[in-house]
């Protein structure tokens, strides 16, 4: 299930600064958009979605036990590729500044940072999150043709 998926990366990504029952309270058996999944034997390990009037990828998980793979890589480009199909000049997300894993991630695929970072209260936490971007021109540019 798709959120099973963000509740496991979840605890492993923000269980040190946020701690594990606050990520349980906020997302156990809580619905989550997906626009596309990754499944193996198993289930579902990775999910995305995006926000093609905005341009804003809204969410991008990958289950811990399937870390290292390439879903999560594969899964960001096809969102960044439907965004551009959608006219979209730039893709662009949030995530939290303490989430090193996350944003090595995002900035060996050359997103940076691009605006004021967001500050709010997630379930009585303080969250900094950091807003990154990434140009993308329509999908004739990207494929190189």
């Amino acid at each position: 299930m798709v959120s099973d998926v963000l509740l496991r990366a979840g605890i492993v990504a923000w269980g040190g600064y946020l701690g594990t029952e606050r990520i349980e309270r906020a997302n156990r058996g809580r619905p989550q958009p997906a626009n596309l999944v990754a499944v193996d034997a198993r289930g579902v390990f990775a999910f995305v979605a995006w926000d093609p009037a905005s341009g804003e990828i809204t969410r991008l998980y990958t289950d811990p036990r399937a870390w290292g793979r390439g879903a999560g890589s594969a899964l960001l480009a096809l969102a960044v590729d439907a965004l551009g199909d959608a006219s979209r000049d730039q893709a662009w997300l949030y995530a939290e500044e303490r989430n090193e894993r996350a944003l090595r991630f995002y900035r060996e695929r050359g997103w940076r940072e691009d605006g004021e970072p967001r500050v709010r209260d997630w379930h009585g936490a303080r969250l900094r999150e950091l807003r990154l971007a990434l140009d993308i021109g329509p999908a004739r540019e990207r494929s190189g043709a």
